[in-house]
């Protein structure tokens, strides 16, 4: 048995404005894969929860998480608290250099220290909240 305490609780229902303080205040942890199926994870701090199943992600160090989603766009996402309290969110990805959702992005996080160089758009297809 890979949890014993069963400590993690599927959601029934999607929604990300429940969790947005912590989203948005914590690094979220993002898992892909790439073309050999070899993981990868990027850590991200520009994070803002549009909707009850929309999450925007700013691009500004991340190497190989862009081209890893344009080839499989399945992610999954965790953010933690200080007391370890989180969630697990996984879903479907999108990247953009251009657009509207990359507007959005700089006008949320472009500022004299960081500019986006793109922007993940991730619409969440399960949550799950860890204790």
């Amino acid at each position: 048995m890979i949890n014993p305490d069963n400590k993690t609780n599927l959601l029934k229902e999607v929604k990300l404005t429940k969790y947005v303080n912590l989203i948005e205040n914590n690094p979220c942890h993002i898992a892909t894969v790439n073309q050999d199926n070899a993981p990868n994870l990027s850590v991200a701090s520009d994070i803002k929860v549009l909707d009850d199943e929309t999450i925007l992600i700013s691009n500004n160090e991340m190497i190989h998480t862009p081209d890893n989603i344009l080839l499989n766009d399945n992610v999954v996402l965790t953010s933690f608290n200080d007391k370890w309290a989180g969630v697990r969110l996984t879903g479907k990805a999108s990247y953009q250099t251009g657009g509207g959702y990359f507007d959005l992005c700089n006008k949320f996080f472009k500022n004299e220290k960081t500019t986006p160089k793109g922007v993940m758009i991730v619409k969440v297809k399960q949550v799950e909240g860890i204790a």
